[in-house]
């Protein structure tokens, strides 16, 4: 019955998908042995399933940054899509399909799966708790991957957002249902909506940091709030989720160590800055290791002072004096994609300075860095110009989230957004520049042709 049960959620997941396999899903419930889950144990494997969900959050905005470079040898040796996202080719996909859309959507969709479920179940006092954290783990998912998601194939939030494109909004498990694309205003109100009932809903505390807390449902929110340039209410949300998680790990302890390949521990239960674990899709050129193809951008590498310890414990300098990054809080080859304190303290104190609470922002950046620098050699930052203070702490941002999830992608889309903090990228390869230009419909991923031709919505122009 367990591997009958598996076996079905799992072909759930794979045809939901595809609006051509409707039939094919259809056909299949009228089969006998068709299991649903019913129970709430049931529902808590569905959500509990690490390679389907921990491992599938998208990381291909990297590959577009200014942080990894690639030599003309190292970018001949890439797969199609890389070398296509590096050079912000017009078209990016090999093939029909985008594993960060087909992934993306197998995730919401078995959120869907469990919140239409639960509401066949009736509670008692004794599982009332364990009910509402299960759907609060479903509208928790459901927000993180349209978060993602809308950072890759959507636009730059902006004032026009009620009018731009953002995704299919697939609010349910019926696959006769099929979406068409929402404006960017309702993607967003939607990841706020899904994100705000899953903190109501989920622990303080989680039982471990692969299942998500009221913590991290405030992270989202925070997230969500600064790529909007709301930074009253990402602030608010960055303060409530450090009321319940404000941990930093001290660079100088024994819990990292440069004598490490991978710096941190593996796939980590225990690391204390860690809210919300998960880890982001393979991709060779920009993974955290020293066989990637990627070397790390001189610009970003000699921002570091040499008292700073993330420069020895982020990278590595191989014998060619190429940088390679093996500083993944994930403690492998894989790119950390969760939800941590650090992210926490960057947005607050980014936040309070655009409200011009100085003092604060001033507190919030040197709790962080004071963990970062070698014992006895990290002066505390006074700087008093709004300004200069904004610009050094998004410096720090770029310098502490290195190849975490799509972060600086993310930022360097919302940052075009303000004149003063535009940024003109270039390549030059095999003696060819190529550009991208800020707000450049570049920026926004092309959807995959299968999803065109099977729901007919509409394309990104790029």
């Amino acid at each position: 019955m367990k591997k009958k049960y598996f076996y079905t959620i799992g072909l759930l997941l794979l045809v939901v998908i595809s609006c051509d396999k409707q039939n094919d899903w259809l056909a299949a419930k009228k089969q006998k042995d068709l299991v649903i889950p019913e129970k709430l144990k049931d529902f808590q494997a569905v959500l509990d399933q690490f390679t389907s969900i921990h491992t599938a959050l998208p990381i291909f905005g990297l590959v577009g940054t200014d942080d990894f470079v690639l030599t003309d040898a190292d970018f001949d040796r890439c797969p199609e899509e890389i070398r296509n996202g590096y050079i912000w080719n017009k078209n990016i996909w090999s093939t029909d399909e985008s594993t960060n859309w087909t992934q993306g959507f197998e995730v919401i969709m078995r959120s869907n799966v469990v919140l239409d479920g639960l509401k066949n179940i009736t509670t008692t006092s004794a599982t009332q708790l364990k009910y509402r954290d299960i759907e609060g783990q479903a509208f928790f998912y459901r927000a993180l991957f349209y978060y993602g998601l809308s950072q890759l194939f959507c636009n730059a939030y902006s004032n026009n957002a009620d009018k731009e494109l953002g995704l299919p909004l697939r609010l349910t498990s019926d696959v006769n249902i099929v979406s068409q694309r929402s404006s960017l205003a309702k993607t967003y109100e939607q990841i706020i909506s899904d994100a705000v009932t899953a903190s109501e809903l989920l622990p303080e505390k989680s039982a471990n940091n692969r299942r998500p807390s009221k913590a991290a449902a405030y992270a989202i929110l925070a997230k969500t709030h600064l790529v909007m340039a709301n930074f009253e209410k990402a602030l608010f949300y960055a303060e409530e989720a450090l009321k319940l998680s404000d941990s930093l790990l001290d660079f100088n302890s024994n819990y990292a160590t440069i004598s490490n390949t991978y710096r941190f521990p593996a796939n980590p239960f225990d690391h204390p800055e860690i809210i919300f674990y998960a880890k982001g899709m393979s991709y060779g050129a920009v993974m955290p290791a020293t066989a990637a193809q990627a070397v790390i951008s001189d610009t970003l590498y000699d921002s570091y002072d040499d008292f700073d310890l993330r420069k020895s414990l982020f990278y590595y300098v191989n014998t060619n004096n190429q940088v390679k990054y093996r500083g993944s809080y994930t403690g492998t080859n894989s790119n950390f994609c969760g939800l941590a304190t650090n992210e926490l303290y960057l947005i607050s104190a980014e936040c309070y300075t655009r409200q011009e609470q100085i003092d604060l922002a001033q507190n919030r950046i040197n709790k962080l860095l004071k963990n970062r620098y070698q014992q006895d050699h990290y002066s505390e930052i006074l700087i008093d110009n709004n300004e200069d203070l904004l610009i050094f702490i998004l410096q720090e941002r770029r310098k502490e989230l290195i190849g975490v999830g799509n972060i600086r992608w993310e930022d360097l889309k919302r940052l075009n957004m303000e004149t003063r903090f535009q940024k003109t990228l270039t390549r030059n390869l095999k003696g060819e520049f190529y550009v991208l230009l800020p707000n450049s419909p570049l920026y926004t991923l092309p959807i995959p042709n299968n999803e065109i031709q099977t729901s007919s919505i509409s394309q990104n122009e790029r």
